[in-house]
Formats: C-alpha cells, structure tokens, sequence
C-alpha cells in the first residue's frame, strides 16, 4: 500500500510491512524525522526536512509508528555526503546526512520545543548555539573490541539499538591524537591484552593515551589509575583519569565554560556535580568560596588535586552525592551569590531542585546534556520562583543529536 504524501489523510490505519510516501516535516530529538500520516505520527531515521521518503513501516503503537527508507523520492536540499563511511551502520552519530548549518538548527530547536512541550516554558527570546569543528574534535573514546577467528582484534562502535560491533577503519569525529593512536594500535594489535573487551581514547594537551580494559562499572577505579591526561583551560590545568568525566571537545570547552561562568563574580558559589573541577576551579578565579560538591570519589580526587596544583584554596571539595551534600552540609552555604549545577543526563531532579530552591541562592546556572530533564528540572526551580535570563545551546557532538545547554536564572519572587 501507498500513500501519497499530499494527501496523509488517507491513512487511517496502518500495518508493519507496508509502505507510505510522505514528507519528512522536521528532526525531533534522538535524531529521527518525523512526518504525519493521517492520525499517525511517523518516526523515521536518516532523514532530512523536506525530504519525501517511500517509508516501510517496522513497527506501529497506538497513534506511533516508525519506519525505514525504502526509496528516496525527492531528496532535501538540506542533505549532505556524510563524511563518514560507516554513518548509517555504525551507532554513533545520528545527522551525518545533514549540512552542519542545519544540524544547528535542529538542536536549537530540540532546546526550544524540549522546554515548550515538557517543561511549560515558551521562551520568547533568541536561542543561539555556539560551535566549533564538526569532525576532529572528540577528545574521549569507549571503542569495543572484537575478535577475528585468529583473534586479531577488531575496533568499532555498536550498531544502533544492538550490541553487534561494527568494526570501523576510521573515524572522522576522533581528534587527531586520538585517531592517530588507533592507526597505531591497529598496526601493532599486540599491545591488546587478550581478555581486553573495550577501549578507551584519552587526549590530553600532551598526546592520546590509549587503555584497553575488561569490564564495566566495577573496574573504573582501577582503569582510571592506568592513566592521567592534561589539559589547560583558560588559565587553569586540570588532570583527569581516563574514566573519569571530562567534556570531550577539546575546541570548545573554553566556549563552554564562559557560557556557563558568565561575568559572575561575589563572595560564594557552589558548584553541584562537580567532576574534576572543571567550572568549580574557574569560579574560583571570581568568587572568594567555592564549594565542589561531587559524588564520584575518583573525580573528587582528581578535583581536589587540580585545587591544589593550580594554587586555589578557596575551592573546598566535597566527596559526597548532592542530595546528600544538599540534606546535610549546606548551613554554611546558605544564600550563595551563585549555584551551578551540571547533573548527569538523568538530570537533578524534582527533590534536588527543591533542595536548591531551599537554599535560596541568588543566581543559578544550569548546564544540560539533555534538554528533556533540563526542562523538567527548569519547571520544578520555576514553581519556586527562578526563571531564565538567558539560554544558550553549545554544540559540543557534532554529527550526534546531543546538545549542551547553558541556562542562566534569577529567582523573580
């Protein structure tokens, strides 16, 4: 069965297996295009705006479907050659097929819709995004490794949705050291230990080191000591662990941590989510008292260290969660001139957001790597009062729909 795509209205029901031509009308966050059929919202990957796709239907839930390209009918001006050969197969990018100008666009727009539709928020004011390199500027890695008969390893990222490896030669988005490293591991395959199951790429200011490992969550302590990297910051250099979080474009973290840090200055801030002190030791530079608050012990050691190292003792580290932190070790923090907070993608959440409301700081900034919790955090600080002043999306995964949002807010009560 086909639809035409100027006429969706014929579709008043559909079946997985058929095929329906439609128009692609935007990129909803994940990556997907959408298009409407008939009572149908249609989700369709590697798609552009303005496309017209013959679409083959894979699944279909209540009022949901979503298909695969069967045929291009008439291709978007928005499209480009993905640089990479393995886009489409490999699971880590998602917009290689988009012109870099438009991805932009799209990712601005997942920030305005994200806060219109989840967090109530209709943001009248301009949401410019900030950018760099689209290739070359990935400074961390987790490559999985595989096995040929002969037990040569093979490197390569998941195909989406599995864990089937795809083994890549190349990948654009590394950064050079990065890259380098791993034509050279491919070229001497036996500095891979055997039992090595993953990966990881780390560039520092100095080079990429490289560390195979075996396991998950339960070895990061003991992969994180195989290595440290270097990297300096408007002023200030910071060591890091090979597991442990550090933002991973190297061309515009300093753009990302002047969005964040702003002209902010006064006597205390706070800094939740901490990591190694990537914003915290900038603040620094501004405010008498800092406190770090971070609940990864391995991040708050390198944190506390990179205090030291840079010769700011007005940072004072906490090694413990933020919501324990926030129940039980604020009376000295009360009324802080500024609280930034930078959670995981799960966000703060609703208790936590409480809790900061609690401590009634006088300006908070949050940065985002989900717009979906940052707007569901964003309703819950608005319920107590603090509002944005100003909404800033910084593209820090080219080629991935994933987006960074640096969201300033006064309390308006």
């Amino acid at each position: 069965m086909k639809t035409n795509p100027n006429q969706p209205e014929r579709a008043t029901t559909i079946h997985v297996g058929e095929d329906h031509d439609v128009t692609i009308e935007k990129i909803v966050y994940g990556g997907d295009g959408l298009a409407r059929l008939g009572p149908f919202t249609l989700f369709v990957p590697f798609t552009a705006p303005g496309d017209v796709v013959r679409v083959r239907i894979t699944s279909v839930d209540r009022s949901i479907a979503r298909g695969v390209i069967e045929q291009m009918i008439s291709p978007a001006p928005t499209r480009q050659q993905p640089p990479c050969r393995h886009f489409g197969v490999c699971g880590g990018c998602q917009l290689q097929h988009l012109a870099y100008p438009i991805q932009l666009e799209v990712k601005s727009a997942f920030v305005r819709e994200s806060l219109r539709r989840l967090g109530g928020i209709d943001w009248p004011g301009e949401i410019p995004i900030l950018s760099g390199p689209d290739t070359g500027y990935r400074t961390r890695a987790e490559l999985k490794i595989g096995r040929t008969a002969d037990l040569r390893p093979r490197f390569g990222y998941f195909e989406a949705g599995t864990h089937r490896l795809h083994e890549i030669d190349r990948c654009p988005i590394l950064h050079p050291a990065a890259e380098e490293e791993l034509q050279r591991i491919r070229a001497n395959p036996a500095r891979i230990p055997p039992t090595a199951t993953r990966l990881f790429l780390t560039v520092g200011d100095g080079g990429a080191v490289a560390t195979p490992a075996t396991g998950e969550n339960d070895r990061i302590a003991s992969i994180d000591a195989m290595g440290t990297v270097h990297q300096h910051i408007l002023g200030i250099d910071y060591q890091f662990g090979v597991r442990s979080f550090f933002q991973g474009n190297r061309p515009l973290v300093e753009a990302l941590v002047k969005a964040a840090i702003g002209d902010h200055s006064g006597n205390s801030a706070v800094d939740l989510y901490a990591g190694v002190g990537l914003f915290s030791l900038q603040l620094a530079k501004r405010f008498t008292q800092v406190c770090a608050v971070e609940g990864n012990g391995l991040a708050a050691t390198h944190g506390a260290t990179n205090a030291r190292r840079n010769r700011l003792p007005n940072v004072e580290y906490h090694s413990l969660s933020v919501e324990a932190w926030l129940k039980h070790h604020t009376r000295a923090w009360q009324r802080p001139d500024l609280l930034l907070l930078d959670p995981p993608r799960a966000g703060a959440g609703p208790q936590v957001c409480a809790r900061i409301a609690a401590l009634a700081p006088r300006q908070i900034t949050y940065v985002s790597c989900d717009p979906a919790t940052l707007a569901r955090d964003l309703k819950s600080l608005g319920a107590a009062g603090y509002h944005p002043t100003s909404i800033t999306a910084v593209d820090m995964f080219p080629q991935t729909f994933h987006v960074e949002t640096v969201v300033h807010l006064t309390c308006q009560n």
